[in-house]
């Protein structure tokens, strides 16, 4: 099964070879995967035609405020000033005990039982955000 599309650009081939195994699959099936395989290669040209990519939404970040190394968590501050709360076991690949006020971190918010909390906080530095 071999279907050519022109495009204004050039064109688009899906060529569907069954393995030799398969030479008895039904004629329907193979019509219909080849389709779906072409319906794929013009959604992906014309996403790459307009430019479009994949966004991934940028993990909240913050910066330390306060640490209660005995009781083994602390608060993160965000941009728009609310506090977030993060225990020591969400801190990852990070020691809790070398953490001070004023580091920078980037997490993710979860809900937690008294409200949001910081999962999978990621130590970056002192110095790379802004805003």
């Amino acid at each position: 099964m071999r279907i050519d599309i022109t495009v204004p650009t050039g064109e688009i081939v899906v060529n569907r070879d069954p393995p030799e195994h398969q030479s008895h699959e039904d004629i329907y099936v193979a019509i219909r995967d080849a389709f779906d395989a072409a319906k794929r290669k013009l959604q992906d040209h014309t996403s790459m035609l307009r430019q479009e990519t994949k966004t991934h939404e940028e993990q909240p970040h913050g910066r330390i405020t306060s640490l209660f190394s005995d009781e083994g968590y602390g608060f993160i501050e965000t941009p728009d000033g609310s506090e977030v709360y993060f225990h020591r076991n969400s801190l990852f690949n990070g020691d809790f005990e070398q953490l001070q006020v004023g580091d920078e971190v980037r997490f993710t918010e979860e809900e937690g039982d008294k409200g949001l909390q910081a999962s999978t906080v990621r130590l970056i530095g002192k110095h790379h955000l802004q805003g």
